[in-house]
């Protein structure tokens, strides 16, 4: 298994935290990093390599 790094990123486009996401393949590492999107977009790397950019959720209160 391989460690991803899930960077969030906050409405002016910064990051505010990075979380690691274990996973077997790219695809895999999106889909876990899915649970980090809720108010903040969230950027998958590994290494030096974007894999891809989750867009921010808004909750609805």
């Amino acid at each position: 298994m391989t460690t991803y790094r899930a960077y969030l990123i906050d409405g002016n486009n910064r990051v505010t935290s990075c979380k690691p996401v274990d996973a077997e393949t790219d695809a895999g590492a999106l889909q876990a990093a899915r649970q980090f999107v809720d108010g903040c977009d969230v950027e998958v790397w590994l290494l030096d390599r974007m894999i891809g950019r989750l867009k921010r959720t808004n909750r609805v209160n």
